[in-house]
């Protein structure tokens, strides 16, 4: 039996990458040892076995073009892996790092990517933000090489550890529930949310976004952590498998939460509890045969910039209006 234990939700007061002459080392190498530091403080301070960093945290973000996120996107393994992997090597304890991401099979792409490191100091697994409008490559815009080169299970990993079954989603990713289901299904117990939200939980200030991520936790009978950027006013978060509000904000720093696997489990055996066992797969086997968002739509070069993706947004509306006789 897995007894309970603590995750903690970071916010690093890190410092932005992105200079007027481009990308900074000197201050990415300072977060990553911020990022070393705090690994290391969870598992002293707070007994944490699970780390949890937000989105952008690592670089700050920028609306700057893909050659500047190129220079500031880091490699798995590679120099700021391999140290953060040593931080949770020496601390004991699994951490989650959203990233930009590049990779030798992609030239000219980044993704905006999250890895789980392991307390052997390894990358477990890699996820590869698939929904959600932005710049960088989705491994839908690109979905045969990537299967080509990672594997299908690839594209919604998850991580079988003693401490449960990890996985990990991106940013605002959870408002659709297809990426939560599919890491359910593939047994995701704990699902870690890197987020980056400065004034409100959503961009567009919409009142469901605020309620989605219980809601996810609920109908999937999972945990579901959101880490929020430092220089956010929305806290970090935390959500058990009834949907209920879990986190306990320590300081401006550490939110803190406590998981219980084997409660989880008990949950899901009850009787009509688990929702994941009822689901009836025949019966929507045909609802993605609507004409949606098409694979491999930037196979051959990406996005030339974001109005191409609003034009692919009101293409797909005006086909599925269509398909619905309006």
């Amino acid at each position: 039996m897995i007894a309970p234990y603590t995750a903690a939700l970071c916010r690093p007061a890190t410092q932005t990458v992105f200079g007027d002459g481009g990308v900074m080392p000197v201050a990415l190498a300072a977060n990553v040892a911020l990022y070393c530091d705090l690994i290391a403080r969870a598992a002293d301070e707070h007994g944490a076995r699970l780390v949890v960093f937000p989105q952008f945290s690592l670089t700050h973000y920028a609306p700057l073009g893909t050659d500047v996120w190129l220079d500031a996107a880091i490699t798995f393994p590679g120099p700021q892996a391999d140290a953060i992997g040593a931080a949770c090597r020496k601390a004991g304890v699994y951490a989650v790092v959203q990233t930009a991401e590049k990779h030798p099979a992609f030239p000219g792409r980044y993704f905006l990517s999250s890895a789980i490191f392991t307390p052997e100091g390894e990358v477990g697994l890699v996820y590869r933000k698939t929904y959600a409008m932005s710049l960088r490559t989705s491994p839908g815009d690109v979905l045969d090489r990537f299967i080509d080169v990672f594997g299908a299970d690839a594209l919604f990993p998850v991580l079988h550890t003693p401490i449960g079954t990890l996985a990990t989603l991106i940013g605002a990713e959870v408002h659709w529930p297809e990426p939560v289901r599919a890491l359910a299904l593939k047994g995701a117990e704990v699902i870690c949310n890197p987020i980056a939200a400065v004034q409100s939980i959503d961009y567009l200030n919409r009142a469901g976004a605020e309620i989605v991520r219980p809601v996810r936790a609920f109908e999937n009978a999972a945990y579901l952590v959101m880490a929020n950027y430092a220089d956010g006013a929305v806290d970090s978060a935390a959500y058990d498998f009834n949907g209920g509000s879990i986190a306990r904000k320590v300081d401006q720093t550490f939110t803190l939460a406590t998981i219980d696997i084997a409660a989880l489990r008990a949950s899901r055996a009850g009787p009509t509890a688990d929702f994941l066992a009822q689901i009836q797969p025949d019966l929507h086997r045909g609802m993605y045969d609507a004409p949606l968002w098409p694979a491999n739509l930037f196979a051959d070069a990406a996005p030339s910039g974001f109005d191409a993706l609003i034009q692919q947004e009101s293409a797909v509306r005006a086909r599925l209006e269509a398909s619905w006789g309006r």
